[in-house]
C-alpha cells in the first residue's frame, strides 16, 4: 500500500495505467459500422485505433439529458479548451443541433472522443475496501450482524459528523439498523466491479453521498477493489490548474494546484486520515465514478502542490491533465455518432 508523505512539499501518489480506462468515455464494445455506410461508425462508441493517414473524423456529442443553451455553450468553451491543452491542431468543436461536433484528424480520433470526458474529480475518505468478487451477491445482506468486519467499518465511517470535510470528531456510533448505514452495506455488498462501463448513478454520484465504487487501491498489482467512500472532502472545483511532466525520478505524472479553498480542505482531510487506522486512514482519488488510486496518509499534508504519479504514458498524463485542469464538463454527454472522412 502506497504511504503519502510531503516531499518537496508535494504529494506523490501511485496510479495504476490501467485503472485509469475507467476514466474515459470511450467506454465498453465494439464499434460496429453501418451497413451501407462505408467508414461511418454509429455505434455510440469510438473504435480504440485508427489508421494514421485515414484522413478527417467527425465526432458527435449528444447530453444525457437534453442540453440548455447556457450547459451548451459552456461544455463547448471546456472542449475547446482541453483540445487547446492537448495540443489538437486544426480541430473544430461546434454546437450544431443540441449537440456537439468535433472535427478533427483521424490520426487524433481517440483523443477527439476524450474531448467529451466528463472529468469530475473528487478525494473521498475510505470507509472500506476488498479485493473485488465478480458477480454480485444475489441476496444482499447489509446487517452488521451478518458482515461484521464490513459492519463496523462502515459504521464507524458514517458516524455523525463524518462528512466531506474530513474534520470532525468522533461521536456516538449510529444505533443498530441506521438506514443510511443499511443502505451503503447493501450497495457495497451488491457491487459488481467485472462490469467495464460504470453505471451512470456511480459516474453521477453527488458530493454529499457516501457511494460504493470499484477501482484500484494503487498497488503494484493494479487488481480491482471495491470501495465505501465517504463524502467528497475536497472537489475538483477546487483544482486552479493541471499539468504534465517529466518527472526524472518518478517519469510522467499529472501536477495539480488548488485554489485556497480546496488547499485548506485537503490539509484538513489528511490531517484527519492519519489519525486513524487502515483502512480508513486512505485517501480514494476519484474520476468520474472510478477510483484511480487510494493511498494511505500518515501525516497532515499541504495543498500547495499534489503530484499524481504513476506509469502513465506522455499522452495518458497529458489527456488527465487536460481534462482535471478545464474543469468537469457542466453537462455530461456521450459520444453519439463517429464519421470518418476521407483524404479530400
Amino acid at each position: 500500500m502506497l504511504l503519502l508523505r510531503a516531499p518537496r512539499r508535494a504529494l506523490l501518489v501511485c496510479v495504476v495505467a490501467a485503472a485509469l480506462a475507467g476514466c474515459s468515455v470511450t467506454g465498453s464494445g465494439s464499434a460496429k459500422k453501418s451497413p451501407g455506410t462505408p467508414g461511418s461508425v454509429r455505434s455510440g462508441t469510438a473504435p480504440a485505433s485508427v489508421a494514421a493517414d485515414a484522413g478527417r473524423s467527425v465526432v458527435d456529442f449528444a447530453g444525457t439529458a437534453p442540453l440548455g443553451a447556457d450547459a451548451l455553450r459552456r461544455t463547448v468553451d471546456r472542449m475547446r479548451a482541453r483540445a487547446g491543452a492537448l495540443g489538437l491542431t486544426d480541430v473544430s468543436v461546434e454546437a450544431r443541433d443540441g449537440g456537439i461536433t468535433v472535427t478533427g484528424r483521424t490520426a487524433d480520433e481517440k483523443r477527439l472522443t476524450e474531448l467529451g470526458t466528463s472529468g469530475r474529480l473528487g478525494f473521498r475518505p475510505v470507509l472500506a475496501l476488498e479485493p473485488a468478487g465478480g458477480a454480485p451477491t444475489s441476496t444482499p445482506t447489509p446487517s452488521a450482524s451478518s458482515a461484521p468486519t464490513r459492519g463496523r467499518a462502515l459504521t464507524e465511517g458514517l458516524r455523525p459528523g463524518a462528512t466531506g470535510s474530513a474534520s470532525a470528531s468522533a461521536g456516538p456510533a449510529p444505533a443498530e439498523g441506521d438506514p443510511a448505514v443499511a443502505a451503503l452495506q447493501a450497495r457495497f455488498a451488491a457491487l459488481d466491479c467485472s462490469a467495464r462501463e460504470r453505471p451512470a448513478a456511480e459516474r453521477e454520484a453527488r458530493a454529499q453521498d457516501s457511494v460504493a465504487l470499484c477501482g484500484s487501491d494503487g498497488g503494484a498489482s493494479g487488481s480491482r477493489v471495491k470501495f465505501a467512500l465517504g463524502p467528497t472532502a475536497v472537489d475538483g472545483t477546487h483544482v486552479s490548474s493541471a499539468k504534465a511532466a517529466d518527472d526524472r525520478q518518478t517519469g510522467w505524472v499529472v501536477r495539480l494546484g488548488f485554489d485556497r479553498t480546496g488547499a485548506r480542505q485537503f490539509s484538513d482531510m489528511t490531517g484527519s486520515l492519519a489519525q486513524k487506522a487502515a483502512p480508513q486512514n486512505q485517501m480514494a482519488i476519484v474520476v468520474d465514478g472510478s477510483v484511480i488510486s487510494a493511498p494511505s496518509v500518515s501525516q497532515r499534508l499541504d495543498g500547495d502542490a499534489v503530484e499524481i504519479s504513476g506509469s502513465f504514458t506522455r499522452a495518458s498524463a497529458e489527456e488527465l491533465a487536460a481534462t482535471l485542469g478545464s474543469g468537469a464538463l457542466p453537462a455530461p454527454v456521450t459520444v453519439s455518432g463517429v464519421t470518418r472522412l476521407p483524404h479530400d
